[in-house]
């Protein structure tokens, strides 16, 4: 596999995915008239996290088509933000031809599935991230700007990676009803899989203003560091999307991260892969807010691609810590496993 062939396949999907083109499909499928955020009370904000699973999409209209259809399934149970999962804008890789090929060249041919302790030929991923920027590129911003435009919601958009001045970002865009981005958060630790692309990290928690209030983004890995969440409560946020690639200790570190600084997180993952086989998205908030007392607000039952959205109660952070007792629950459930991940959370080839 040399660069021009890589070339004339960069040149054959430009003609493929199109602006125009993405444009067509989605407003194919419906415009909604109704605007979740029209009114917007602090305590009765509605969030919802997706659950996608990893599979090969084989064209535009399959890609788009599904993104649409798990949002709209959120934004018809009332969402008001809906939070895709990490490297959500590297499945279009998917569609492009004979990618099983492109997979295998890039890991030098070792058979590997999943993300853990994946090894890559760095002139390899900066050769692809060259080639293709402008696929990927092109067709997550357009994607998801139109999704969030046509069901008039806010969109945490997972992650895609962006080449710009010869480095790579794992970025997310936040996109607002109008179709425009409201804000993005690069990731600001590079491990794992991370490591292995190349990624170059960022060195700021943003935050976004939205009409629910004040929301960060902290992506995946992010979350093993109570700082990141602990700098974007501190800044106001009251919300954290937490888009995930994959199954591991993150689920129960944002119960913790949501006990520990007073606030909600919205876990998006994917699923369908042997790596991926027990991740399952959820929302989560201080223990003694929580119905069960255990820090999950909802949760999804099993592994298929779908979405989980409930309402949250802001105003509720107010009083946590004035209005909780006695917590016996806390003890004997499995919420002491999880917080043991707190002090020393899984780095490098763990993640």
């Amino acid at each position: 596999m040399n660069k021009t062939w890589l070339d004339i396949l960069s040149f054959l999907m430009s003609f493929q995915v199109t602006p125009k083109k993405i444009d067509r499909i989605l407003e194919a499928k419906g415009r909604r008239e109704q605007q979740n955020t029209a009114f917007v009370a602090p305590e009765a904000v509605r969030v919802s996290a997706v659950q996608l699973s990893v599979r090969k999409y084989q064209n535009l209209k399959d890609y788009a088509g599904q993104m649409y259809d798990l949002a709209k399934e959120a934004a018809e149970n009332g969402a008001q933000l809906v939070v895709f999962p990490e490297y959500v804008g590297l499945l279009v890789g998917t569609m492009l031809p004979n990618y099983e090929k492109i997979i295998e060249w890039v890991l030098d041919g070792e058979n590997k599935v999943g993300l853990s302790g994946v090894k890559l030929a760095p002139e390899k991923v900066r050769l692809l991230a060259e080639t293709f920027h402008h696929f990927l590129y092109e067709t997550y911003m357009y994607t998801f700007s139109a999704i969030a435009r046509l069901l008039r919601i806010y969109l945490v958009a997972g992650t895609c990676l962006f080449y710009e001045d010869g480095q790579l970002r794992n970025r997310c865009v936040v996109f607002g009803p109008d179709g425009e981005p409201a804000g993005a958060q690069e990731k600001v630790s590079a491990v794992g899989f991370d490591k292995a692309l190349g990624v170059t990290p960022c060195d700021v928690i943003e935050t976004i203003p939205t009409p629910m209030g004040d929301i960060s983004v902290v992506i995946g890995s992010d979350n093993y560091y109570f700082e990141c969440v602990k700098i974007a409560r501190a800044r106001g946020a009251k919300i954290i999307a937490a888009p995930d690639s994959r199954e591991g200790v993150t689920r129960d570190l944002l119960r913790c991260r949501a006990d520990e600084q007073n606030l909600y997180t919205v876990y998006s993952c994917l699923t369908g892969t042997r790596e991926h086989t027990t991740a399952l998205a959820g929302i989560f908030a201080p223990v003694g807010i929580t119905p069960g007392r255990d820090g999950f607000v909802a949760c999804a039952a099993d592994t298929e691609p779908q979405t989980v959205t409930a309402r949250v109660n802001l105003e509720k952070l107010e009083h946590v810590f004035t209005e909780s007792g006695p917590n016996p629950e806390f003890l004997r459930g499995d919420y002491l496993h999880s917080y043991r991940y707190c002090g020393t959370p899984p780095l490098g080839e763990t993640e």
